[in-house]
């Protein structure tokens, strides 16, 4: 026979719980237990009625292995439930000394009598060992704390728990059982006959201290409203919406709420589609946390002008994006939106270079798409703002024609495809200096590292020129020199002169003009922006004038950015200029003659405006324009190498001839310095092929052939 033990705390439970079993709480049952209830009462460090409601609840939770309602106590006790609810503080108190907790079911309303109780497991064992319970203290309440109470409830009717006649209930209920609060009290003394506007605060005031949107999982975000719309007046929350959203909500003229902008998974013509949400302001912040709003104002909310301006240029093109208003609604509202942020310098210098409405809102929806990282389409940018009326395309027309005035201004810049729908349009490196200032260099693309040449990545080599084109070389050479440089520019430019160094290499091929550049920039410590000549080509129209322009705008901002760096002047070279700087043709000889002339004119022109270093070089000068001529301050000539200068190069590129040798060549050889290095190579290669140096014959007959102007001699294949 197995003895109970009496003397233990789940004995006493076991003894008044069959007692209380159907007793209706009469006092002559609780007379009988009152031992076993004055030590479950000690145990738990409560009152004995709040010990009978524990006892019943480890019963029942340990019988039915489920939580227990209201209904079930009352069932248990065969006891009426209404009488049971007169008891509820007692159970509220076990609640406050975590011996029991509500456990809510989905879409259940969170009331007692709707939702279960239960004793949690590490309770439940030192009942079961007799061993004494470790109370808990609750946590002082906090500002979190209480706010994710307000927003359980608002996660509850989200989940359509309750309707919202119930929400608004619980909710000011929560919001009086926390008044002395000051989250709430503050909040409260902002809006306190405005339960939906309390309501949204409550709900973004837990965002600010999360740093997320709450509520916006699978399921729960609808398209159409931000989140906390959803948690006020079914019938008010369109109204709140267009308040919002035109700046006329008084949460907006509180400077409590501000708005911004969020990329949606959603694309549209290759662009992710914006959203609108909002979030508290700095100001909303402070007035609301008090002593605590330095917790939760971030650093970079307060924001620079740079930030300030894409933010704004977000809600320009959201407005601007937006297919559910007509044109006048749309640009009423880009008006609207634009004197809003009148004061931002990227938007008042925009109003004094561009007199039309429309033609800045394209500007600052391209904007807005370049620092998406996106270049525009050209025709649903303008259908954005025209529709396909004739304005659309007349200003298709001139956009594609270069004669539209933001292509003019150098604003904007085209990439015309053969198929009009692929063309792009995307700003130029004006806008971006406008919009970053001095930060400007960084974004601007155009000058790329292949252009660059550094001065420490060109190796040195010794050239040879005649005594004549030596002593122009040294005097150029120390002109390019950045003291002496500078200190000339600044006496030209007090003189009224032009500022700039522009010369001009000119003469045979492989004479080494190239190579005196590069040997220039390594010894004065300049770097080269090399122009490729074939690249500035366009088969459009228009196309390689502005690229012309453009070398000149790239090497504008290149210069100003060697100089914020203390870096030297870097010099722009035109190498093998000939097409550029031969005499303008017969404009009757074909559009090609115009647009060949046209280039010349840009080039002209930004001569004259020169500020730094341009150097040309040409083999072909006879032919060039009289007008160029005038705009090169050093022309130096290049003839072909003396035999002494011959001798000097063969002896320093190939040092395993002999001096009668190295004569012999130089005297029957009237090569240049480009075509000695041709044969130097294909020694080179010899060498390699062979593994051993060419002897003197061979290098001979490696000579013979370099020249084609003695093919006739040596005909070959299928001639007859």
């Amino acid at each position: 026979m197995i003895m109970k033990e009496t003397n233990t705390i789940l004995s006493a439970i076991i003894t008044a719980s069959e007692k209380l079993e159907g007793s209706k709480l009469e006092d002559s049952v609780l007379k009988e237990i009152e031992g076993e209830l004055t030590r479950i009462a000690d145990y738990i460090e409560a009152d004995e009625m709040s010990a009978i409601f524990f006892t019943i609840i480890f019963v029942l939770q340990n019988q039915r292995q489920s939580t227990v309602s209201m209904h079930d106590i009352a069932e248990f006790l065969d006891y009426s439930f209404l009488y049971i609810l007169e008891y509820r503080k007692k159970i509220d108190e076990l609640e406050k000394k975590n011996l029991i907790h509500m456990r809510e079911q989905r879409n259940v309303s969170p009331h007692p009598e709707n939702n279960g109780y239960q004793i949690s497991g590490t309770v439940m064992n030192n009942v079961i060992d007799n061993e004494p319970i470790i109370f808990v203290e609750d946590e002082e309440k906090t500002t979190e704390s209480i706010l994710h109470e307000l927003t359980f409830i608002q996660s509850n009717y989200l989940e359509h728990v309750m309707n919202y006649n119930e929400y608004t209930r619980q909710l000011a209920t929560a919001e009086r059982k926390n008044a002395d609060f000051e989250v709430v009290k503050t909040i409260n003394n902002l809006f306190p006959d405005d339960l939906d506007t309390r309501s949204i605060l409550y709900y973004l005031s837990l965002c600010t201290i999360l740093d997320t949107n709450l509520f916006e999982e699978e399921g729960r975000e609808s398209g159409k409203f931000p989140v906390f719309l959803r948690l006020i007046s079914p019938q008010k929350k369109y109204a709140r919406r267009g308040a919002l959203y035109d700046d006329s909500d008084i949460l907006i003229k509180k400077n409590l709420l501000e708005r911004f902008y969020e990329e949606t998974d959603e694309y549209r013509r290759r662009r992710a589609v914006m959203k609108i949400n909002f979030k508290l302001s700095t100001n909303g912040i402070k007035k609301i946390f008090g002593n605590e709003a330095k917790l939760y104002i971030k650093k970079d909310l307060e924001k620079t002008e740079t930030d300030k301006t894409i933010d704004a240029l977000r809600d320009f093109s959201y407005e601007y994006e937006n297919d559910s208003e007509g044109k006048y609604t749309k640009l009423y509202n880009l008006r609207r939106t634009e004197k809003k942020y009148k004061t931002l310098t990227f938007f008042k210098t925009l109003q004094n270079i561009i007199t039309k409405d429309e033609h800045r809102f394209i500007v600052y929806d391209i904007t807005k798409d370049y620092l998406s990282g996106e270049k525009s389409d050209l025709p649903a940018t303008l259908n954005d703002i025209y529709g396909h009326t004739p304005v659309y395309f007349s200003e298709l027309r001139s956009l594609l024609d270069d004669k539209h005035v933001l292509v003019e201004k150098g604003l904007i810049e085209v990439e015309k495809s053969e198929n009009i729908e692929n063309s792009r349009v995307t700003i130029t490196d004006k806008i971006l200096e406008l919009l970053y200032g001095e930060n400007a260099d960084i974004y601007i693309r155009s000058v790329t590292g292949r252009n660059i040449i550094e001065n420490e990545k060109i190796k040195v080599k010794e050239l040879f020129y005649s005594d004549t084109v030596q002593k122009q070389i040294d005097m150029l050479r120390e002109s390019l020199e950045q003291k002496k440089l500078e200190a000339m520019q600044e006496r030209l430019a007090k003189k009224g002169l032009p500022k700039g160094v522009a010369v001009l290499l000119y003469g045979a091929p492989g004479t080494g003009k190239t190579e005196t550049v590069y040997q220039l920039a390594k010894q004065t410590n300049h770097k080269i922006f090399h122009v490729d000549i074939a690249e500035s080509k366009s088969m459009w129209f228009g196309e390689s004038e502005k690229k012309i322009k453009k070398i000149f705008t790239d090497y504008k901002l290149l210069c100003k950015k060697c100089k914020s760096h203390n870096e030297n002047t870097p010099i722009l070279l035109f190498n093998e200029a000939d097409a550029l700087i031969s005499k303008r043709k017969d404009i009757d000889s074909g559009s090609c003659a115009q647009t060949e002339n046209a280039i010349q004119n840009i080039l002209l022109e930004e001569m004259e405006k020169l500020e730094g270093i341009m150097i040309a070089t040409t083999n072909l000068c006879e032919n060039m324009d009289k007008a160029f001529e005038r705009r090169f301050l050093f022309k130096v000539k290049y003839e072909r190498p003396s035999l002494q200068a011959r001798e000097n190069i063969w002896r320093t590129k190939m040092n395993n001839l002999g001096a009668e040798d190295i004569t012999k060549l130089a005297k029957e050889f009237d090569f240049s310095g480009g075509e000695i290095d041709n044969i130097v190579r294909k020694c080179e290669m010899n060498e390699i092929i062979k593994g051993t140096q060419p002897g003197y014959e061979e290098i001979v007959e490696l000579c013979k052939t370099e020249r084609l102007e003695n093919a006739e001699e040596r005909r070959m294949g299928f001639c007859g």
